[in-house]
């Protein structure tokens, strides 16, 4: 007898993979059918769904743990809830890219003024005693945060953030779409914030 979708989750959220794919392969289908007539028109050459149905499994793998039932279809819901969320921060990027509001760096490599320029776009707490922080302490943790980053976040904000080239050139780079290198920078954003912990709140998506 298939496990109910309530057995799955709570094995899913305890870090069986295999049970995640079973919950994916139940409810994406579904998922992708209401998300695909939602991607605008004049954004599918640039947002494939596939993309979108690829980054929000692979958030699917690194949030599960986050994850709480409450009720019938409520993992259903909240596959949903990350598929849309995919596809504003990549919608709401490329027009930030179109109208020449993109982040953009000239100096390449990540050099003092790259990390200065990119620490500004952190939002640092100011109500606590990190606001006494000096300049060279954030630089250092900023730095760091970096590093923990898997290889493929830490590339796109390198490329895209920090040597400024365009998202055509950083695509060509990652062999994805410009849809999917603007999804995988708001995850590396989310990820570097995470790592940088208390210091930090978000990165802006479309400074």
């Amino acid at each position: 007898m298939p496990a109910s979708e309530a057995e799955l989750v709570k094995q899913a959220v305890m870090g069986n993979t295999r049970a995640l794919t079973a919950l994916l392969e139940r409810v994406g289908p579904e998922v992708r059918r209401r998300i695909a007539p939602t991607i605008p028109s004049r954004w599918r050459p640039m947002v494939s769904l596939e993309d979108l149905m690829q980054e929000t499994y692979i958030d699917a793998f690194l949030d599960v743990h986050t994850f709480h039932m409450r009720g019938d279809n409520s993992f259903s819901a909240w596959l949903m809830t990350i598929a849309r969320r995919n596809l504003v921060d990549a919608v709401r990027m490329l027009e930030a890219d179109k109208r020449g509001q993109g982040a953009r760096q000239l100096d390449a490599g990540p050099n003092a003024e790259d990390l200065t320029a990119l620490e500004e776009r952190l939002a640092l707490t100011r109500t606590t005693p990190s606001r006494h922080v000096a300049r060279s302490e954030n630089r250092r943790l900023l730095e760091r945060a970096l590093e923990q980053l898997p290889e493929t976040y830490r590339t796109v904000i390198s490329l895209y953030d920090l040597q400024g080239k365009s998202v055509k050139e950083v695509a060509a780079v990652l062999q994805r779409s410009p849809g999917a290198v603007f999804m995988l920078r708001s995850r590396a954003h989310r990820l570097l914030s995470a790592n940088l912990g208390t210091a930090s709140l978000y990165l802006s998506d479309t400074a």
